[in-house]
């Protein structure tokens, strides 16, 4: 608490974001065409891709543009909070002294799981990996229907808070015991690299409001808000812009071309000369 960043909300606020975003185990992630390996405690971001998890539910007004964000990146590097290494198309961030900060968790997990039925310890498990962005196809999409939603989302996204337990499990009821529609959710978010609860609980929000009661009328009310997104895409593509030529222009071109014999080359000085004429014969005429 004496630290400067619990003094500042919004630093404090990305820190704690950096810190959920970083994986807790040895993974690899598929970037574009590249496969990154990941080390605990590190995760990949950019400029965009940072702005849009900090700023995800925020009102308007209260955003943070992505270069603030990236310099406050940039602070917590100075400050030896983590180091960041960028590519070309990517950064790596990694948190230092990444043990450190795990060390109460695991050892508390452990005291949790040995208390446990050997049928719940699962809950601790942690991954936080993640499989990359697989946004061509939403049938690629792959759920295990019957496991436990916060198992599973604890499994590929990342830690759930006891409030946010609470809430994913409210939403099974939601949907009349349906496990399978709340792990579809969790899935998706997945493969979108939204890997945080908000996003889960707008895609089960948006699926309440539409009553999508069943699993296949989800997936195919998915994939057509997929195809209709990419379809928008490539109809708002702005057409290349084409300059026409002035007519006097080519008038005074035709002119020097009959004027001018086959072979004669008009010098620097006379092509200035001849340009200035026809500036000052449209200014006089009003053109």
């Amino acid at each position: 608490m004496n630290n400067p960043v619990w003094q500042d909300p919004k630093l404090l606020k990305l820190w704690m974001l950096c810190l959920l975003e970083a994986s807790h185990k040895e993974h690899e992630q598929l970037v574009g065409k590249q496969i990154i390996k990941l080390e605990p405690g590190q995760f990949i971001t950019g400029r965009f891709s940072l702005a849009e998890s900090y700023n995800y539910g925020m009102k308007k007004n209260e955003k943070v543009n992505e270069r603030t964000l990236w310099r406050w990146l940039k602070g917590l590097e100075n400050d030896d909070f983590l180091t960041i290494k960028s590519e070309t198309k990517y950064s790596v961030v990694t948190i230092n002294n990444w043990n450190l900060y795990q060390h109460d968790v695991q050892l508390n997990d452990q005291q949790v799981s040995n208390k446990c039925p050997a049928n719940v310890q699962q809950v601790s498990t942690n991954n936080n990996g993640n499989k990359g962005n697989n946004d061509n196809n939403l049938n690629t999409t792959t759920t295990t229907e019957l496991e436990n939603p916060i198992a599973l989302f604890e499994k590929i996204l990342c830690r759930l808070s006891p409030i946010q337990s609470h809430s994913l499990m409210k939403w099974v009821d939601e949907f009349e015991g349906k496990s399978e529609i709340v792990n579809e959710a969790i899935t998706i978010a997945d493969n979108k690299n939204k890997r945080y609860f908000g996003f889960v609980e707008f895609l089960l929000k948006e699926w309440a409001n539409n009553n999508l009661g069943s699993l296949d009328r989800i997936r195919a009310y998915e994939q057509e808000k997929f195809n209709k997104t990419k379809s928008n895409t490539n109809f708002n593509r702005k057409p290349i812009r084409k300059e026409k030529t002035p007519s006097w222009f080519e008038e005074e071109q035709q002119k020097v071309s009959k004027i001018k014999p086959v072979g004669d080359v008009e010098s620097p000085e006379e092509k200035r000369a001849r340009l200035e004429r026809i500036q000052q014969k449209y200014q006089k005429s009003g053109s």
